[in-house]
């Protein structure tokens, strides 16, 4: 069974020039993966309001291209699930960007970093941001 049903990062640009847009917090845990029929755990290395950086199995063989479901379990009855796509993949990490996040999920997001940053306008600033996408 899928771990999201029906959901509605980093920018990079020449190389290595990162252009970063949204505050990315260290958060290490465990978030699952899913594409196709394939589930997997990757650890979770930081994240932020449009996207995770994550450390995936070493024995994993993806296809870019194609969307992941992605659930970071905060407690028993908070889940952060979105719809996610690999934005980019560099020394044994990938760089995931939200294509799709419930409200719920957006909110628990919003609550964590909010948690870590302690700084509520920033996070307002990047929300807005992300309406005009």
């Amino acid at each position: 069974m899928p771990i999201l049903m029906g959901m509605s990062g980093d920018k990079y640009k020449n190389g290595d020039t990162e252009r970063r847009q949204y505050t990315r917090v260290p958060f290490h845990a465990e978030i699952l993966m899913q594409s196709g029929n394939e589930e997997w755990t990757c650890n979770l290395l930081d994240i932020s309001l449009n996207g995770m950086l994550v450390e995936p199995p070493g024995n994993i063989k993806i296809n870019p291209n194609n969307p992941c479901a992605v659930a970071l379990f905060l407690s028993d009855d908070v889940i952060i699930n979105a719809r996610a796509r690999i934005k980019h993949t560099s020394d044994d990490r990938w760089g995931l960007q939200y294509i799709n996040i419930d409200v719920d999920s957006l909110q628990h997001l919003r609550h964590l970093l909010e948690s870590k940053l302690k700084d509520a306008d920033l996070l307002d600033r990047e929300l807005s941001q992300l309406g005009q996408i």
